[in-house]
C-alpha cells in the first residue's frame, strides 16, 4: 500500500524551505533599515508555516496509523474471506513467455489458501514464434493456409476446453517452452501472465489472436502483474479483452484473484493507479454449507 513517509517527507521539505526562505529574509531585513513592521510580518509567516508543518505532520501520522489498522485488518481476515472461495474450482495458468516462479507461486498460493484443487495445467509459450513453420504444421492436405491469429485463437479456446486440442497436439514441440498437467478436462478458469516482451510483428499477430481465444473462452479469464512490476502488462491484457489484478503479490491482489476466478464481477482491480474498479471485486458470500441430516 502507498507508504506515507514519501508523503511526510515532501510536505517537510516545503515548509522547511520556505521558512529557510525567510529567515533568511529576516536575517537581511535585519542588516537593513526595514521597518520592525515588516519584520514582525515575516516572524509571523514563520510562525504560521511552524503550526502548518506540525498539523501535517499530525494528519500523515493520522494517516500512517489508519494505514497500518487497515494491513492488520487484512492480513487477519484473509484467512476467513479465501476459505473454500475456490473450492472445485480448475484453474490453468498461461505464460506468455517464460515461466516465473514467483508468478506461479502467488498463484498456487492463491489456489491453496482459496481450498483449491491446484493448477490443472500450466503452460509457457517460446517466443517469438516461426510464422512460416507453425502455418506448415497446420497447412491441410488440400494446401490451405490458417492465419497466425486464427492459430492463436484456436490454441486459447482449445487451453481452456482440454480434450480434444489438435492445434495445441501439432505445436507443442515448437511453441511450448514449459508445461505442467496434461490437456485432458475442461477448466472453469485461466490465469495470464505475459512475461515476454513482443516486438516481432507475426508473434504479435498470434498473441493477439491467443487473448482472444482466451477472452471468449467463457470462463472467467485474468491477467496478473506484481505491484512493482515493470512495465506494466495491464494495458495488454486489457487490450485482449481480460480481467487484470495488479498486485497478485499481495493478500488483496490474491483476494482479488480468487473472486475474478470464481465468476466474480469482471474488472480491474488492485494497488495501481491502473485498478479503476477498486482493490477488489465484490466479495460475494459463499453458500452456506447444508447442515447435518438436512
Amino acid at each position: 500500500m502507498f507508504d506515507l513517509r514519501y508523503h511526510v517527507a515532501s510536505l517537510a521539505a516545503v515548509f522547511l524551505a520556505l521558512i529557510i526562505g525567510i529567515l533568511v529574509g529576516v536575517g537581511i531585513a535585519s542588516q537593513t533599515s526595514v521597518e520592525e513592521s515588516e519584520r514582525r510580518v515575516l516572524e509571523e509567516r514563520i510562525a504560521d508555516l511552524q503550526r502548518s508543518l506540525e498539523r501535517a505532520s499530525a494528519d500523515a501520522d493520522l494517516l500512517r496509523r489508519q494505514q497500518e489498522a487497515s494491513a492488520t485488518y487484512v492480513e487477519r481476515s484473509y484467512p476467513a474471506v479465501m476459505e473454500g472461495r475456490l473450492r472445485g474450482v480448475r484453474v490453468a495458468l498461461l505464460f506468455v513467455g517464460q515461466a516465473d516462479p514467483s508468478l506461479q507461486q502467488a498463484v498456487t498460493q492463491t489456489l491453496e489458501d482459496a481450498g483449491g484443487p491446484g493448477l490443472a495445467r500450466m503452460h509457457a509459450l517460446q517466443l517469438p514464434v516461426d510464422p512460416e513453420a507453425v502455418r506448415v504444421s497446420l497447412e491441410t492436405d488440400d494446401g490451405t493456409t490458417v492465419q497466425l491469429e486464427e492459430i492463436g485463437r484456436r490454441l486459447g479456446a482449445e487451453l481452456v476446453s482440454g480434450g480434444e486440442t489438435p492445434t495445441w497436439n501439432a505445436l507443442s514441440q515448437m511453441i511450448v517452452e514449459d508445461r505442467l498437467g496434461g490437456l485432458d478436462e475442461e477448466v472453469d478458469g485461466i490465469v495470464v501472465a505475459h512475461t515476454a516482451r513482443i516486438t516481432h510483428a507475426p508473434t504479435a499477430r498470434f498473441v493477439s489472436g491467443l487473448y482472444a481465444g482466451i477472452a471468449g473462452s467463457g470462463v472467467p479469464a485474468v491477467g496478473i502483474e506484481r505491484t512493482n512490476d515493470r512495465p506494466s502488462r495491464i494495458a495488454i491484457y486489457r487490450g485482449g479483452g481480460l480481467s487484470t489484478v495488479d498486485s497478485v503479490d499481495a493478500p488483496l491482489g490474491r483476494v482479488a484473484l480468487a473472486e475474478l476466478l470464481r465468476g466474480g464481477a469482471e474488472g480491474h482491480y488492485g494497488l495501481k493507479s491502473t485498478a479503476e474498479d477498486g482493490s477488489v471485486p465484490r466479495i460475494e458470500p459463499l453458500p452456506l454449507a447444508p447442515l447435518p441430516g438436512g
